[in-house]
């Protein structure tokens, strides 16, 4: 079973977050199943003689319960259908090269995606998880990676631009100017702000990107302004808030004091 899914979308879509939200919604017209039922089963056993005064025998009420329990089995029904769905859902593994975790999604990815255990963007071309390499930094020594996507590199301690060579053109690549910056020391809290119409989109892509649930997600969508990360420096910040406006939410990154 593969769902539904909007092609502007290209966030894959992890295994465990579609069956969460079948069992959600098992969970949900469970209930209201059981309430109806509930419901019809008490007009059905006290339905009849109500409103009874000298002569009049009162009113049955009980045909009214038929309804309700007519509703309560599809109901019912309805939630055991979605909670057996489940168990169809699709699966497909993706082995990070960072650090070997696997990730089941419920199709091949098409677009990179973030590692649940080292939280690391994987990179992915054409279906396929590329290798990456290590490479340090000439200026601070730091260790960084690369893939066959990576078109500029900057250092991840330093935010100094690590040289590359094009293998087509021969040339070395280098950062727009102004993207690699030497004199912000300083950190950055971001923050989300807004959302806008596309909640889905943006709930995929802060599951990934903050490494929460769907209802924690959901729970800091519904108290906004909320912190996301602390501590971070303005290169990271900048990405992250481009990453957040690119599926339909508004956020700022803001220096801490020291």
């Amino acid at each position: 079973m593969k769902p539904e899914m909007d092609s502007r979308i290209n966030t894959p879509v992890k295994r465990s977050d579609v069956i969460e939200g079948q069992w959600e919604k098992a969970i949900t017209w469970g209930i209201f199943g059981l309430l109806s039922l509930l419901l019809g089963l008490i007009i059905f056993k006290y339905g009849d003689g109500w409103f009874q005064f000298g002569k009049f025998q009162g009113l049955d009420l009980t045909a009214i319960s038929y309804p309700f329990l007519g509703l309560a089995s599809i109901l019912i029904l309805y939630a055991i259908a979605k909670a057996a769905s489940s168990r169809k859902v699709t699966s497909y593994t993706a082995t990070c090269p960072y650090c070997g975790h696997d990730t089941m999604f419920v199709e091949q990815p098409m677009d990179d995606f973030a590692c649940e255990d080292c939280h690391r963007r994987v990179p992915v071309m054409d279906g396929n998880v590329l290798d990456v390499t290590g490479i340090r930094c000439g200026f601070c020594g730091a260790l960084n990676f690369m893939s066959d996507k990576t078109k500029v590199l900057i250092c991840e301690e330093c935010d100094r631009e690590i040289p590359l060579l094009d293998a087509k053109t021969g040339e070395m690549r280098h950062a727009a100017k102004g993207y690699a910056r030497v004199d912000d020391d300083a950190v950055y809290e971001l923050m989300l702000v807004g959302v806008g119409k596309d909640r889905e989109a943006l709930i995929n892509s802060l599951q990934h990107m903050l490494a929460m649930t769907r209802n924690q997600v959901k729970d800091m969508l519904d108290n906004l302004p909320a912190p996301m990360l602390k501590g971070i420096n303005r290169r990271k910040a900048e990405m992250l808030t481009a990453q957040i406006e690119a599926n339909e939410g508004r956020a700022e990154y803001r220096p801490m004091s020291t």
